[in-house]
């Protein structure tokens, strides 16, 4: 060991040896290079000054200058320091004095600052107010001015012009120096010129399709009586996109636009849009295989690509394919599949091979929740189908999507997975939650009951649990109509960590009517469960217990199955089910509903009312041909009956009276309850109503033509289809039409005798009331003759 030490210190002495020398020669160079550039005995910088300057901070001028005093001065440091300033764009100058005395220069920096904008104006701008301009602006007052950047500015404003169909647009930029401030007014000085319009488009090389048929294909469209014809730089290029894709899908697979230009016509205002065009030759489906698909199977594979031999080329139906093939492997896990359509030509012939490579199946590693403030996230864990752990599937993340959409508490729920370790997933839900605690008064109102003022007290989301509570309080009417509604109710979802549904209301209600007044209280309490089959279904049972009482009955009218001036017990079960898919509570664009209801008062279950009572409901939405418009087509059915061990009458208040917009059961165009069976009814000389079918007979005294209540049919039947469209978030618009009709026994249904109505109407959600809004509809067979009719909506009232 002592030998080996030995023979090692000298060469370590020596390796220390170099580096020190190495070291202190490092050192030198740098001292050498930091001196270079002054002569050997130069002063040293001391003291330096700046002057000229009106707005820019000195520190912030020697700071650029970066030559520290007691610096040897140097002129190659003294012009590095200049051109530092002017780079700066703040100075027109930059001039350097020096002092030298007692051994040291002291300097002093001399700028001449650029003007500064003092304000921006426009002038002549007749079409677009100075805002709109002010927004394209990047020039702003206090910044430094420069006659470069106001070039650019007035580039910039042509080219806003030019995008807003003004190519003719001149502006030119006009500076007013105020010398004595240093400061500049920037004036742009417009000639808007004539807006032009597109009068027509024409294409030229053309051959293949009619021009009316790529117009309509493309964004940009020629001027017409509701406005069109804008000329627009930027949606060229979407056209250019929209008409090449349109007609890959038409058989045209090279085809590619060449330009487009404007040509100048007869009219100043008017111009025609020319596109040139280049089609190519048609083409035609050849042959298709399936490559490496080993996990689909062969007839979900020949659903997806049906055999289009000999068919034209469509590059859509291929791209749909894709689509519809990548989507069923996400159905079974496989996420990271590779798969690309290979197109061979032959000739006028486009052979399809799909080739895939499906990879390893994925599992989900993790839910994650975002967004949710004020909703507990087992609210929502709990709704979800989609869990940690399990394989992932592309309609498990759909269904859980719309189940917590279905609780209305959120206005979006937007998932999303992100690659994990491995194949697995991290699934994610962004939710943005609506307001769903309000306390909120108003006015409504209806044909029946004239104006009402209401208050409204609610929460659907309960401490964060999903709960509801709401209390209801309405009161008004006309001068002989009072209307007092009264009404509380809680609502359970989850009741002891189940799926059940537990709730209960209170309610009275008070009606002074024309020939009656009717008051009503009660209670009910309702359980329901999701049921296994079919999805999206769920069956509840509902029990209410009503104490009705009817009093000041005009003395003429005998209220078919009632007796007045005493109470009425009522004891009601009522089955419900009801399967809903639609994608949203509030304004669905696909989907179904349905909806079966089976009432059943009295009977076995006591009480001194008996009649039960069917109501069924199925709507389907659809999206239109029409682009963000959705169709509704609903229909309604609804019938009333006897117990055949009883010879009890239905109450008429039992039965199916349809009309307005308000109403259990809406007919838009006709007033409330205006529908109903006319069999057994006539006008006598003294306006006498006589009904042979119930046994109702009323007087009305007054001679104007004032039509009783009538007592309603023991059948329904509604039809309603809608097109809805949204016009600014939360407002939506629709149009509609109605046909319905009630009668007393099915043997007097006939299709002819369906009263219609048609019209539009407006709808806004608000938390807690639902949709509100407004619906003016025109009934065509009205007792009282075809007109216009309109309807204030509070609350879902079945839409």
């Amino acid at each position: 060991m002592p030998l080996r030490l030995t023979r090692w210190v000298p060469r370590f002495c020596g390796f220390a040896a170099i580096l020190l020398a190495v070291l202190f020669s490092s050192f030198g160079i740098a001292w050498a290079q930091d001196g270079a550039d002054a002569r050997p005995g130069a002063p040293a910088v001391g003291r330096i000054f700046v002057t000229g300057n009106v707005h820019v901070d000195s520190a912030r001028i020697v700071r650029t200058f970066d030559v520290p005093p007691g610096t040897r001065f140097s002129s190659d440091l003294v012009r590095r320091g200049t051109r530092k300033l002017t780079a700066l764009g703040l100075f027109s100058n930059v001039q350097l004095l020096k002092n030298e005395h007692d051994g040291v220069v002291d300097l002093t920096i001399v700028v001449t600052e650029r003007p500064r904008l003092a304000a921006v104006r426009f002038s002549g701008n007749k079409k677009r107010e100075d805002v709109d301009l002010e927004k394209k602006l990047f020039l702003h007052a206090g910044e430094t001015f420069s006659f470069v950047q106001a070039n650019l500015q007035v580039d910039s404003l042509a080219e806003y012009y030019r995008s807003e169909g003004f190519p003719r647009a001149k502006i030119t930029a006009k500076a007013d120096t105020l010398f004595d401030r240093n400061e500049v007014n920037l004036t742009f000085e417009i000639v808007e010129g004539e807006k032009l319009r597109i009068g027509d488009i024409v294409f030229e090389g053309r051959t293949a399709f009619p021009a009316k048929r790529l117009r309509k294909a493309m964004k940009t469209k020629t001027k017409g009586l509701f406005g069109g014809g804008e000329l627009k730089d930027e949606t060229f290029a979407e056209d250019r996109e929209k008409l090449e894709t349109w007609y890959q899908n038409h058989g045209y697979r090279d085809m590619q636009v060449a330009g487009f230009e404007v040509v100048p016509g007869a009219d100043p205002k008017r111009v025609t849009l020319k596109v040139t065009l280049s089609e190519g030759r048609p083409y035609t489906f050849g042959t298709s295989r399936w490559e490496g698909a080993r996990t689909l199977d062969s007839t979900f594979l020949a659903r997806a690509w049906k055999d289009r031999k000999a068919a034209p080329y469509d590059r859509s139906r291929v791209e749909r394919a894709r689509g519809d093939v990548l989507g069923e492997y996400a159905e079974h896990g496989l996420l990271y599949v590779d798969m690309e359509p290979e197109e061979t030509v032959r000739d006028s012939i486009v052979d399809v091979t799909f080739r895939v490579r499906e990879g390893s199946p994925s599992f989900v590693r993790r839910v994650t929740i975002l967004g949710n403030k004020g909703t507990r996230e087992h609210v929502l864990r709990r709704e979800l189908d989609v869990h940690e752990g399990d394989r992932f599937r592309r309609s498990a993340l759909i269904r859980s999507q719309g189940d917590m959409m279905r609780l209305q508490l959120f206005e979006e729920v937007m998932p999303d997975i992100s690659p994990a370790e491995s194949t697995d997933v991290d699934v994610i839900f962004r939710v943005k939650e609506k307001q769903v605690g309000t306390a909120s008064a108003g006015a409504g109102y209806t044909g029946e009951a004239g104006l009402t003022g209401f208050l409204e007290l609610g929460h659907s989301n309960v401490l964060g649990n999903g709960q509801s509570l709401a209390l209801h309080l309405e009161r008004g009417g006309r001068s002989d109509r009072r209307r007092e509604d009264y009404s509380l109710s809680f609502t359970e979802p989850w009741f002891r960590d189940s799926p059940t549904l537990l709730g209960y209301s209170v309610y009275s209600t008070t009606r002074e009517l024309l020939e009656y007044d009717q008051r009503r209280r009660g209670g009910s309490v309702r359980i329901g469960r999701p049921l296994p089959w079919p999805d999206y279904s769920r069956g509840s049972v509902s029990y209410t217990l009503e104490n009705m009482r009817i009093t000041n009955v005009d003395s003429s009218l005998t209220i078919a199955g009632v007796s007045t001036n005493t109470d009425l017990l009522t004891s009601t079960l009522e089955f419900n089910f009801m399967r809903n898919s639609t994608d949203n509570p509030f304004y669905p664009t696909r989907g179904t509903r349905f909806t079966a209801s089976e009432e059943f008062t009295g009977g076995p279950f006591g009480g001194e009312l008996h009649y039960f009572r069917h109501r069924y409901e199925g709507r389907v939405y659809t999206r239109s041909a029409l682009k963000s418009v959705t169709s509704m087509l609903r229909l309604r059915l609804g019938s009333v009956g006897q117990y055949t061990w009883r010879s009890d009458v239905i109450p008429d208040y039992a039965r199916f009276r349809l009309g307005g917009g308000n109403t259990l059961d809406p007919l838009r165009g006709y007033q409330d309850y205006q529908v109903v069976p006319n069999r057994g009814y006539y006008w006598s000389r003294y306006n006498r109503i006589i009904s042979s079918s119930t046994g109702a007979d009323s007087t009305i005294r007054d001679s104007s033509y004032v039509r009783s209540r009538y007592p309603g049919g023991r059948y329904m039947a509604l039809f309603t289809l809608e097109q809805q469209f949204p016009i600014v978030h939360p407002l939506h618009a629709l149009l509609f039409v109605d046909a319905g009709n009630t009668w007393d026994e099915l043997k007097f249904v006939k299709p002819r005798d369906f009263k219609v109505g048609a019209g539009f109407g407006l709808r806004m959600e608000i938390p807690i009331l639902g949709n509100v809004g407004f619906d003016y509809g025109y009934g065509f067979h009205r007792d009282d003759g075809p007109k216009w009719q309109g309807h204030f909506l509070l609350g879902n009232v079945g839409f």
